[in-house]
């Protein structure tokens, strides 16, 4: 692998490369010689070589009153990565029990189609659980009309409480006739209010989109 690929892959950016490179050739060399050999503007040489001798590849020595920078080893790069390696092996325990911890993960399932729908209204029964709904719930029933039906039946007959946000219109009074019997409950919004889909979600779980 190229030189500098090489080292990209390790983490260095272009500039590093270039005045870590550069360190290896002349041994030692003052920021302002860096600088010039690297057409690198002196004040980010200087930025350079700090962000190396943090990262334990560049060192100095003080000669009459000069700082003379020199590149450690090569053999330091893989150093560094050892010892990278034992602190991350070292934490790898605590982040396993941490991520044991997580009872439920959160996850998203795509459903499309007839079979998505009644997928979507059977998972909803099974939990029975309160269900909330928000949305238009008239268009929802003409829409779903192959659904809808046994969905009710059948949420009736488990006693499932539904509680609907929507807007009141006339198709509504035979769910206000037969809200009690079928464990439902109403909060009615503005009739200019408009609902951008409608919602389906139970306690402790995520929502359906709708």
């Amino acid at each position: 692998m190229e030189l500098s690929k090489a080292l990209k892959e390790y983490g260095l950016t272009d500039n590093e490369i270039k005045v870590y490179v550069t360190l290896i050739k002349t041994r030692e060399s003052t920021a302002q010689n860096i600088a010039k050999n690297t057409n690198l503007p002196r004040t980010t040489t200087y930025h350079i070589l700090e962000n190396l001798e943090q990262k334990a590849l560049v060192g100095f020595i003080v000669k009459e009153s000069k700082k003379y920078f020199q590149a450690s080893k090569p053999m330091q790069l893989l150093e560094s990565i050892e010892e990278k390696k034992k602190i991350i092996k070292e934490i790898i325990p605590e982040l396993n029990s941490l991520s044991g911890s997580i009872k439920e993960k959160p996850k998203i399932t795509v459903y499309e189609g007839l079979k998505g729908v009644r997928a979507v209204l059977k998972d909803v029964l099974e939990e029975k659980k309160m269900i909330y709904h928000y949305g238009d719930i008239i268009s929802m029933q003409q829409f779903f009309s192959y659904a809808f039906p046994q969905y009710i039946t059948e949420r009736a007959k488990r006693k499932i409480p539904i509680k609907i946000i929507c807007k009141k219109e006339e198709p509504h009074r035979e769910l206000l006739r037969t809200a009690k019997k079928e464990f439902r409950e109403f909060v009615f919004v503005p009739k200019n209010y408009e609902f951008a889909s409608s919602v389906l979600c139970m306690q402790i779980k995520y929502p359906y989109l709708i």
